[in-house]
């Protein structure tokens, strides 16, 4: 592919991370983008009341998240990444419980004494967290392949994880982090999350928040051939091959296309006939997409000292300080599913006035303003058996043989993430090119490699 064309449709993470593996392959690329600045749902917006530059929602990462990372070292942000060893969990008192990584010490060792004194959890609760997370560790990657067609719910009940340990550790983790309650997540996808962040190795668990805007992680990646605001009207076709892609005012000729788009726009864009007759078109209306909610809020004096909080008493989930004084601040609540329809006046005020209940320095705080960001379709829900739902980046015998999909919602092995999203653009440059794009996981450390029985195949 050196000499031919690869047009890549979509900005966001899966078609940067495309693109720019493309773009290192030396094969030439573009990617076009209808909006006027890349990076997506994890991207960044102006406000038309301020021209603030405002992130869709907060994203962070952790350090289990190899390819993400990878990504970033390869667009030269990796500098502007702020990390952490604390996750600060707020009860609804306003009691700040450290859980906090050691630096030391290989995992999961590296959680012992952290885990032992996390106040957040009473001693009962600890001993069935401790239980439980051994039961995980022995499981290994082998192991939670197999839960994949089970509820996590259902895993839990089976390890003696009582409702409220569930209420009060496991859904503020994994809520965020798969977009699902946890009752309903896969067993497979919830163990992944604890396993590679808590359990395998110790730098898993670094907390990683961008230390700027989003949207300016993305302004100069290395890619040549970047058209912004520029919107695909079609997809031309001749056989079961894509020749091309159509503009408003241009067709571009392809040896290969990677369609980086949402899987709900995916039937606008591929004729019936062909799709009937690629497989991985067949179950994409099968996936159930959740909600997310991002709310900025700012107020007339500090509110938050503390550069996060996980909350412990909903329904926000997450608070971030996006100030060095603490008077902006961006809340989160993932699988919104009772947010998507609620005025903006009546969200503020159920948010703030759960700050204010719960953050002393906010309790005679005045909100100036705040704007609500609902994206409605922010992921697939990662239930069980949904990876038999999620297609390959790669066509399959008597599919569209040059067509290539990409996006978290695709086959990666990870839920929908942006390091599921980067993953699935390096996989469909891989399919394109041959070549190795994907970072490897984090190696088990010892001793969690000899206390893992379940080896990875």
């Amino acid at each position: 592919m050196a000499d031919q064309r690869v047009v890549v449709v979509g900005g966001g993470l899966a078609g940067m991370a495309a693109a720019v593996a493309l773009e290192s392959a030396h094969g030439p690329v573009t990617l076009i983008e209808a909006r006027k600045t890349l990076g997506g749902r994890a991207g960044s917006f102006e406000d038309p009341q301020t021209a603030e530059v405002l992130d869709n929602c907060q994203h962070v990462l952790l350090g289990c998240c190899t390819n993400l990372l990878d990504f970033y070292a390869r667009i030269g942000v990796a500098d502007r990444i702020h990390w952490e060893n604390t996750i600060r969990f707020v009860d609804p008192r306003g009691k700040t419980h450290g859980l906090r990584g050691g630096r030391r010490l290989p995992a999961p060792l590296h959680l012992l004494l952290g885990g032992a004194t996390f106040g957040a959890l009473s001693l009962r609760q600890r001993w069935q967290l401790a239980r439980a997370m051994a039961a995980m560790l022995r499981l290994g990657r082998g192991g939670r392949a197999k839960l994949a067609e089970t509820a996590f719910g259902q895993w839990l009940a089976d390890h003696g994880q009582s409702e409220d340990l569930i209420e009060r550790f496991y859904e503020i983790v994994l809520v965020s982090a798969l977009n699902e309650q946890c009752r309903r997540a896969s067993a497979g996808y919830a163990i992944q999350v604890l396993q590679e962040s808590l359990l395998f190795h110790a730098s898993g668990y670094r907390f990683g928040t961008p230390a700027c805007p989003l949207g300016r992680l993305y302004e100069k990646i290395p890619c040549r051939d970047v058209r912004l605001g520029t919107r695909m009207t079609g997809l031309r076709f001749s056989g079961q091959r894509a020749i091309g892609v159509e503009l408003d005012d241009e067709f571009l000729e392809a040896q290969a296309v990677v369609l980086a788009t949402h899987y709900q726009a995916l039937d606008k864009w591929i004729p019936p006939e062909l799709a009937a007759a690629d497989g991985r078109f067949a179950g994409l209306s099968q996936l159930e997409s959740v909600p997310i909610l991002g709310a900025h809020l700012w107020f007339d004096r500090p509110v938050l000292s503390m550069p996060h909080a996980a909350l412990m008493g909903g329904p926000l989930q997450w608070l971030f300080r996006k100030d060095s004084e603490g008077r902006v601040v961006h809340g989160v609540i993932s699988a919104a599913r009772d947010w998507a329809g609620r005025p903006k006046d009546q969200c503020l005020d159920v948010l703030v006035n759960q700050i204010r209940s719960t953050f002393a320095a906010a309790r005679e705080a005045k909100l100036d303003r705040g704007v609500i960001v609902i994206e409605k379709r922010a992921t697939f829900s990662p239930l069980p058996g949904v990876d038999r739902l999620r297609p390959a980046q790669a066509p399959p015998p008597g599919g569209i043989a040059n067509l290539f999909l990409a996006g978290d919602y695709t086959r990666t092995g990870w839920p929908a993430t942006m390091e599921g999203a980067v993953r699935s653009g390096y996989l469909a440059a891989e399919a394109i090119t041959g070549r190795k794009f994907l970072a490897a996981d984090l190696p088990l450390q010892w001793p969690a490699r000899v206390l893992a029985t379940a080896k990875s195949e």
